[in-house]
This record gives structure tokens, C-alpha cells and sequence, in this order.
């Protein structure tokens, strides 16, 4: 009876995969992480970033796109006026990108309405690498399907 209820416990856990990283300290990890979340979508990424000038992800998002993932990220507008090399790089390679003209200051991937990245990071180098920042990731069914109509929303 108890391996049972250990074995009920762990697969309850483990229902809903649910992940905190801090950075910078685990920042290689949650990159990692992040890129492969990209790199293995399969139908729909929706992205809303305050600032987005890591290349890295956004190569990853090209890729997806060519492998036929539909993917639309939302920037803030002013701080596109600041650096529009990713905004720039994106629209080019046929990736919709929407200028928020009210302040955006979302931090948040929805990857294939089953897994949401969110937290205090931007998609910038310091952010990973140099800043005090949390990420979190969740494939609660709730948590999701609640960021992903939100995300929608705007």
C-alpha cells in the first residue's frame, strides 16, 4: 500500500513539470533549455519581450519557421526605436512581429499552448549572463492556457 501512495505522489509531482532557474548562475542551463523549447515546438511559439537582442534565440525562432511553426512575438515599440537589429532580423525571415505602442514589459514564451516561460529575464546576453534574474517554466495546463490567452489578448 505504501509503494502505491509513493508512486501516486510522484506521479502527481510529476504531472505538471514545473522548473525555477536563477541567473546568472544557471543562465547557461535556461538558455540551453529555452533553445531547445524553440528548436522542438511544433506548431505555434508566441513570445511578448520587453528587450529581445539575444541572436542566438532569435536564429532558433528562423529555424522553427522554416520548419513550419507559426510564431508571433510582441515587442515594446520604444524600445525597438532603441535597437531594432532583432525586430529587423525577424520580420526579414517572415516572422510576425507586432510593435506594442503601449508599454510592454512582458517576459513570457508560450510554446505550443502546452509550455510557458516566464520570470524577471529579458532575451538579452546581460540578462543571462551578468543579471540577478529568475525564469520560470510550467506546463501547468491552467498556468498556460491562462498566460496563453493573455498573450493572445494583446
Amino acid at each position: 500500500m505504501f509503494k502505491i501512495f509513493i508512486i501516486s505522489i510522484f506521479l502527481v509531482i510529476n504531472i505538471f513539470a514545473n522548473e525555477v532557474y536563477i541567473l546568472p548562475k544557471q543562465g547557461e542551463q535556461i538558455k540551453d533549455k529555452i533553445s531547445e523549447s524553440i528548436t522542438n515546438a511544433k506548431s505555434e511559439i508566441l513570445i511578448a519581450m520587453y528587450n529581445f537582442s539575444y541572436k542566438k534565440f532569435a536564429k532558433d525562432l528562423v529555424e522553427a519557421s522554416k520548419n513550419g511553426v507559426k510564431i508571433t512575438v510582441f515587442l515594446d515599440s520604444k524600445k525597438v526605436k532603441e535597437d531594432s537589429d532583432i525586430s529587423d532580423y525577424l520580420k526579414k525571415n517572415n516572422i510576425k512581429v507586432v510593435l506594442m505602442k503601449d508599454k510592454m514589459h512582458l517576459k513570457l514564451a508560450i510554446i505550443d499552448s502546452k509550455v510557458a516561460i516566464f520570470g524577471s529575464t529579458n532575451w538579452t546576453k546581460e540578462s543571462f549572463e551578468e543579471n540577478y534574474e529568475l525564469i520560470y517554466i510550467s506546463e501547468d495546463e491552467k498556468t498556460v492556457e491562462t498566460l496563453s490567452s493573455f498573450i493572445k489578448s494583446l
